[in-house]
């Protein structure tokens, strides 16, 4: 199998949670990752996508939105597929998670359903701690090998 993980960021805390997402996969096939401005053209041959971002103002940011705005359905139909977001330790209703838009979103365009999504938390700095990077790595495993559910954050996690 390989995998993509794509990001986009501001701060470099989304690339972190990539890269720690792409070394679960790792342990289980090839993983390559990518910024939304590198992804294209999406390479032939991926077995699982994963796209994320952080959560700005209940949104993804923009060059994310125009990255999937872009994306052709032939490059993810049928494809394993799974969205995940960094954003503040607060609940969804408050903060939202570009996650689901992005899991929605790929699943319009065909992906195989339902597509796991994830969040990690930052704090305002932004910053993320290594537990958050840990459960992207055991995120990552889970996608790798179809078994992705959600993974509780450790209580070292909570109020950022």
């Amino acid at each position: 199998m390989t995998a993509l993980v794509i990001y986009a960021t501001r701060h470099g805390t989304t690339r972190r949670v990539a890269e720690a997402i792409a070394d679960g996969i790792r342990a289980h096939d090839i993983a390559d990752v990518r910024s939304v401005a590198e992804a294209e053209p999406l390479s032939e041959g991926v077995d699982l996508l994963v796209i994320g971002g952080p959560t700005e103002a209940h949104r993804i940011t923009p060059d994310l939105l125009d990255f999937l705005q872009r994306l052709p359905a032939d490059a993810v139909r049928g494809t394993r597929a799974g969205a995940f977001d960094t954003r503040l330790d607060w609940p969804k209703w408050l903060s939202g998670s570009a996650a689901d838009t992005i899991g929605r979103r790929l699943a319009q365009l065909g992906a195989i359903d339902p597509v796991p999504t994830e969040s990690f938390f930052v704090s305002f700095d932004p910053d993320i701690r290594p537990t958050e990077l840990d459960r992207a790595r055991a995120w990552g495993a889970q996608l790798a090998t179809g078994s992705a559910r959600h993974i509780e954050p450790t209580p070292t996690t909570a109020g950022h």
